[in-house]
């Protein structure tokens, strides 16, 4: 498995956010996959809603593994 540092898997996260937002489309979290960003992929996605740069993810913490709803809506936040 692919490990990678925060600052690359959030950059990667964000980055695809922005092309989305800029090119009006809608975000589809299912194109980003811990298999493509590595192991910190659930944690990232975590820390980037609870400090507010996205919005729209609902986490479920199920037996030591990570999952997520997959939300109707996914933004960055331009607060």
């Amino acid at each position: 498995m692919i490990i990678s540092s925060y600052a690359k898997v959030a950059t990667k996260i964000l980055k695809y956010l922005n092309d989305c937002y800029e090119n009006g489309l809608e975000p589809n979290i299912g194109l980003l996959n811990a298999n493509m960003l590595g192991r910190q992929y659930y944690q990232t996605l975590n820390m980037l809603s609870d400090d507010g740069y996205i919005k729209g993810i609902e986490f479920l913490d199920i037996i030591a593994n990570h999952s997520i709803t997959y939300p109707k809506v996914l933004k960055i936040i331009s607060e």
